[in-house]
Parts: C-alpha cells; structure tokens; sequence
C-alpha cells in the first residue's frame, strides 16, 4: 500500500521478479524475489507499515546503506530505502493500521504494534528473526494450499495468537537489540543523498567526480568510499545505472506522440549513441530501440 514506488535494476541481465500475497483482513503478508540486484524506494500511505526481513541467507542487501542478513528485522512507517545484490527473497508484512484496530480492537498486542510504528529502523535477534519467518513463510506460501475459507480462518488464528505479538515486540524493543547505524555510515550515507539530489538535477550536463566532491563536501578517496559502503558501487557506476533505468522507464510509458530514442537518452545526459546503446544492452539485454518498439 505505497503512494510512490521506483526500482532500478543494478545488475546486467534480464530482470526477473516474482510474489505471492496473501491478503489477510488489515495485514498484506508477501513473498517477493529476483534474479538480479536492484534498488527500491518508496513512500508509504499514512497509516500503513511495513516489517520485513531477509528469507534467504543468501540474500545480500542494505536497509538505508546499513548491510543486513538473517537476523535483522526491518520496520518502517514512512519511506523504504532498499538495495540488494544478485538473487534475492524477501518476506514482508504490511500493516493498516486502522483496519487492525478495528479487527482486533481488545488485543493490546494490536495497540502496541500501531503505537510503534514511525522512522525506519533495524533490529537485530537471531532466535526472533527466526521465528518470525518461519510464520511469515507459511502464511506466505503452505496457508495457500488448504481452501480458501479454511485457510483464512488458521490463518487469522496465527496472527491472532502468534504473528501480531511477534510484530509488537520488534517495534516495541522486546527481547531484541536495536541495529542502529553508526555515525560513519550515517554521514555516507546523508553524502549520497546529496549526490543523488544533485545527479537528478543535473542530468542534463555531465557530472564529474570532483563535482559530487563538492556537493557532498567528501575528499574524492572518502567520497568513492561512501558510495562503496552505501551501495556497492563507484559514485560514477551507481549514477550511470539510474540514468539507464531512467532511459528504459521513459521508453517503457505509452506515448501519445512519436518519440526518438536519442531524445531520452540525451535528456538523460547520454552524449555518445554508441556507447549508450552498447551499455544499454549490456545492462538489459536488448537495444533500446528494441524496448521502445514493445511498450
């Protein structure tokens, strides 16, 4: 239930996603993987949350440039700022919070979840983690193979009985410890923001590395290294992905009138055809003329 939501793919190749939802009175439980690395950011409904976690140990990816794994739990009640890197599987619950107080108005469990719910955080308890998934994983998947009104019945039960007391205490602080990110990690990755603000701004002309140096007030060593930590990729690598997701993105959408392959990629600050159309198949597998002819 997000107002806004944008993926980049990071990695070459076709990208491949999948989901399975399960549609629970105020709750949304999801399954979601991917073949590829990709980045995700959204912004969230008032009143909506989301809690979610890692479902495979191979799983690698960053909640808000902090690296997590198995045992973290995230939470958020405004925006979500996600990357990964190769295949990944998610597991999520996203919460209504009026529609959970009005369908279990007398359990304090319920209330304790609603009060919680504000700034993105992390936490961190490996036997917790554990147990959370291993409900999220069935109500994900095994409740789908009984009927449809014998499998929302057990399910409500579970999240009655175990799933919401479990949410409560990852957003109430019990029995977990709070992975809070660190000062370092903090200011690389308030420096990215500021060079992501300033690329979206700019991307009309060309962007150098000293001039993200400035904007962000990082050394060029420090500023590289920010963007390594926070997101796995060189400042100039990172920012070449965006504005080829923003390419195929434009050349996606319907259009009303006839639009030119050139045109989008030099309003999004690719100067030289060929070594645009040579990156932009690398990075998708096709041609962008190619994705222009099937939206």
């Amino acid at each position: 239930m997000p107002e806004s939501v944008t993926w980049t793919q990071m990695e070459p190749g076709s990208f491949e996603a999948d989901r399975r939802i399960v549609r629970l009175d105020a709750m949304r439980i999801g399954w979601y993987g991917s073949n590829l690395g990709f980045k995700l950011e959204a912004s969230l409904r008032p009143g909506t949350s989301v809690i979610g976690m890692l479902a495979s140990h191979s799983t690698c990816a960053r909640w808000f440039g902090a690296s997590v794994d198995e045992g973290h739990v995230a939470a958020t009640g405004g925006a979500i700022r996600l990357s990964t890197a190769g295949p990944s599987e998610f597991l999520s619950v996203t919460i209504d919070a009026r529609g959970l107080a009005r369908d279990f108005p007398n359990s304090p469990d319920a209330r304790t979840l609603i009060e919680n719910v504000g700034d993105a955080c992390l936490e961190r308890n490996d036997l917790f983690a554990k147990r959370l998934r291993d409900y999220l994983r069935w109500l994900s998947r095994d409740s789908t193979r009984s009927s449809g009104f014998l499998r929302l019945v057990r399910a409500r039960e579970t999240a009655e009985r175990a799933l919401i007391p479990l949410l409560a205490d990852a957003l109430g602080g019990h029995n977990v410890t709070t992975a809070t990110r660190t000062p370092s990690l903090s200011r690389r990755v308030a420096a990215v923001r500021v060079c992501e603000t300033y690329m979206r701004e700019h991307l009309d002309k060309t962007v150098t590395l000293l001039d993200l140096s400035e904007t962000s007030g990082l050394r060029l060593r420090s500023l590289i290294n920010a963007f390594q930590a926070v997101t796995g990729f060189s400042p100039m690598a990172y920012f070449k992905r965006e504005r080829l997701n923003g390419v195929r993105q434009t050349l996606q959408r319907p259009h009303q009138a006839r639009i030119r392959v050139i045109d989008v990629a030099t309003a999004w600050g690719f100067w030289h055809m060929g070594h645009f159309t040579a990156d932009y198949r690398e990075m998708f597998g096709e041609s962008p003329s190619e994705t222009l002819r099937t939206s």
